[in-house]
């Protein structure tokens, strides 16, 4: 990153001090804050700082507005809203970075340090809920369809902000396109840049080049959220089909019901003994649970939330060194170059068991797949990642923000 020390603002709806689910706008704050300065205002986590991982030189201003449904997010949009504004008019930051759900509150704060504005969009504002609730069928509760329509509301004015920025900073090309569709703006000039991966946290030492032979014990692991649209489903069932020894540990947390489906459909098959669910995994935790794993599996259905957006966990999978399968969707194909850094599957059961059976009878090559895909997270290094962040941040080429938006 460069020398020429500067000072930036992070607005984000989620606490930012731990990596989870809030992994670019984190580990920006961490790399920028080693020669900038860097302050953040974010929401603040029960039982806080207990995960705050963020080092001292970062600034960060937590608002606790509780967990109560509906109002503490619209608490926070109000006291976040007041909060960076008065650190914007104190503090009179070079850029302010302001995420999806924190659009408003980074206007204001850039209006108010006469800052050079950027958005990072890592999904497509309200969008993605609806998608999502459509992939669940229809199963959102009532609490959470209001939230929906709360955020469509919130959509509007953010189709009006969008276009009133200095930069706007997409995840992947799919992203840029959509926004542009459902906001009726013009993109075309926005940067694209990927998620990142922390290379060396992810290298875990272990003896992951053995080879597996068709008697030995395969343990499949997935990491991540639990919902409908993830798949789990088909693969419990290749499970039980296949003649292979496979275990398949999950480690991860859903809706206390849907968990329960899943459990049951785990007894019915007949596999409780050969599925270990781990529960929610500290992200400090994920490297390890990754290297016991044989195969790392990301088996997501082919839904316009998933296929526009970045697979981060193929990175980590890549990262630790795991053989990657994965449904054959375009956000995977953006990472695997199937057989020759991981393998792409149709999604299905047949497909899956495909897969298992090559791997254990030796018919592709797993080392050097493995191999190559540690190559290809490699590419993905968190200091490289910032760096296009950074550039975009404090170029001094702003443009002027046009008169008026697009028609749809």
């Amino acid at each position: 990153m460069s020398g020429d020390s500067r000072s930036v603002l992070l607005v984000h709806h989620r606490d930012i001090s731990s990596p989870f689910s809030a992994t670019v706008p984190h580990y920006l704050a961490r790399e920028l804050s080693e020669s900038h300065t860097v302050h953040v205002v974010c929401r603040a986590r029960l039982g806080d700082d207990d995960e705050n991982q963020f080092p001292e030189s970062v600034e960060r201003h937590a608002v606790a507005t509780g967990q109560i449904p509906v109002l503490s997010g619209l608490l926070f949009l109000v006291l976040s809203t007041l909060y960076a504004g008065v650190l914007g008019a104190v503090y009179r930051y070079d850029a302010v970075y302001a995420f999806q759900r924190t659009i408003v509150q980074g206007r204001v704060a850039a209006s108010a340090a006469l800052a050079r504005f950027v958005v990072g969009l890592q999904s497509v504002p309200v969008r993605q809920k609806r998608d999502l609730a459509g992939a669940a069928h229809e199963r959102m509760s009532v609490r959470k369809r209001i939230l929906v329509e709360l955020k469509s509301t919130y959509a509007w004015v953010v189709g009006h902000l969008l276009d009133w920025r200095a930069e706007v900073i997409c995840l992947t090309e799919g992203i840029r396109d959509v926004t542009e569709q459902e906001y009726g703006i013009d993109l075309s000039d926005a940067r694209v840049i990927g998620m990142g991966v922390d290379v060396d946290r992810f290298a875990v030492d272990t003896d992951r080049d053995r080879a597996t032979g068709p008697d030995d014990t395969w343990v499949v692991t997935y990491v991540g959220s639990i919902g409908e649209p993830r798949g789990l489903e088909h693969v419990l069932e290749a499970v039980a089909e296949t003649d292979r020894d496979v275990e398949f540990h999950v480690a991860g947390g859903g809706r206390d019901r849907y968990m329960a489906e899943l459990r049951e459909l785990t007894r019915e098959l007949g596999i409780e003994d050969r599925v270990e669910w781990l529960g929610i995994v500290s992200h400090e935790a994920v490297p390890s649970v990754i290297a016991r794993s044989d195969l790392a599996i990301s088996p997501l259905h082919d839904i316009e939330s998933y296929r526009i957006s970045f697979p981060a966990k193929i990175l980590e999978y890549m990262a630790a060194g795991s053989l990657v399968v994965a449904t054959d969707i375009p956000a995977h194909r953006r990472l695997v170059d199937d057989g020759r850094n991981g393998l792409l599957y149709d999604g299905s059961v047949d497909g899956l068991l495909d897969v298992f059976d090559a791997c254990a009878e030796g018919d592709v090559d797993t080392r050097a797949l493995r191999r190559a895909a540690r190559d290809t997270a490699g590419a993905y290094d968190w200091d490289a990642v910032v760096a296009e962040h950074e550039r975009v941040l404090f170029d001094q080429r702003v443009r002027q923000p046009r008169a008026a938006p697009v028609s749809a």
